[in-house]
């Protein structure tokens, strides 16, 4: 299967331009318009609706919702009535989300591949149009049942993951992957691996699974100014999670990352500790006048498995 194309809005861009972004993209030609739920911006879902009611071919990707500040049985009843209002192009994507985010509310998960794993078994199965009666580890239902018939009883579930136990989850219950910034291809390469043991696991090893892969995009006539653009972004990204297997894999070190992290939590960017080196290790264009500056073929990402690569950032997605 070929690649396919789509751009990707997080909620800290200005909700008027996402909009217009996303209907822009659709008469481009783009496949796909995801939209990320980062805490405290923008919600996911409402800018969903408003992109699914000015699109008409798009797939629209939630990338991702946390089971755990919004109950998988509330998860359920929004998606299923956002799929209905976008016809049926709608996928969705659970995580655990930033721990950083989540220690701001107060909602670390007794275990947060049980949240996951739960999460996705609540949201099919109440879609699905089950009446549920369950006591797992993180979540509980007594006799819940959709008040409604969803447009689709079966709606594509991935999971935003980025560890091994992780991505193995995903390959054992998930339809595809939503895999962050910072991935290149040997980091995809390892994930397929992983979600592939998983596949196993789950006997799924006859499913279709997808990776989504969020790559930042810089365009501008001066290469320089181009990459200095993506500094803020990978501040914000890099800064909020610290180190972690994405990280590693891509080569940025341990202290540089727990540095980034302190200043992120004291409430400011770390942009000055982007330096050209941890730009050079994040899979990015730029491009100038003359043809490109420095360009990371969209084939590398496929060959680590990459099947749906997302402008402001662009996501590639490939099966496996």
């Amino acid at each position: 299967m070929a690649p396919t194309f789509g751009v990707v809005f997080s909620g800290d861009f200005p909700l008027q331009r996402t909009l217009e972004g996303a209907v822009l993209a659709e008469r481009l030609g783009f496949d796909a318009c995801w939209l990320g739920e980062d805490f405290f911006y923008h919600g996911g879902i409402a800018t969903a609706t408003a992109v699914a009611e000015r699109t008409e071919r798009m797939t629209i990707g939630l990338g991702v919702l946390s089971p755990l500040p919004r109950h998988p049985a509330l998860t359920a009843m929004e998606v299923a009535t956002l799929d209905e209002i976008a016809e049926g192009r709608l996928i969705l994507g659970i995580g655990n989300g930033v721990p950083a985010w989540m220690r701001q509310m107060r909602l670390m998960p007794k275990s947060p591949l049980s949240a996951m794993r739960e999460g996705v078994e609540l949201c099919r199965r109440l879609i699905g149009g089950e009446t549920v009666t369950y006591d797992g580890v993180c979540f509980a239902l007594d006799q819940v049942k959709l008040g409604f018939k969803p447009h689709r009883a079966l709606i594509p579930i991935y999971l935003g993951v980025e560890r091994a136990r992780g991505m193995q989850l995903s390959g054992e219950i998930a339809d595809g992957t939503v895999v962050s910034i910072l991935a290149g291809a040997d980091y995809l390469q390892w994930a397929r691996e992983q979600i592939a043991a998983g596949q196993v696991r789950g006997a799924r090893q006859t499913t279709r699974h997808e990776l989504v892969v969020y790559v930042v995009i810089s365009i501008d006539d001066d290469g320089a100014r181009a990459r200095q653009a993506v500094r803020r972004t990978l501040a914000e990204y890099v800064g909020v999670g610290g180190p972690n297997q994405l990280t590693r894999q891509a080569g940025v070190a341990d202290d540089r990352l727990v540095e980034m992290n302190r200043i992120y939590r004291a409430g400011r960017l770390p942009v000055e500790l982007v330096d050209d080196d941890m730009r050079a290790r994040h899979p990015r264009a730029h491009a100038g006048r003359r043809g490109p500056d420095r360009v990371l073929p969209v084939s590398n990402l496929r060959g680590g498995g990459a099947a749906h690569a997302n402008p402001r950032y662009i996501a590639a997605q490939t099966d496996e």
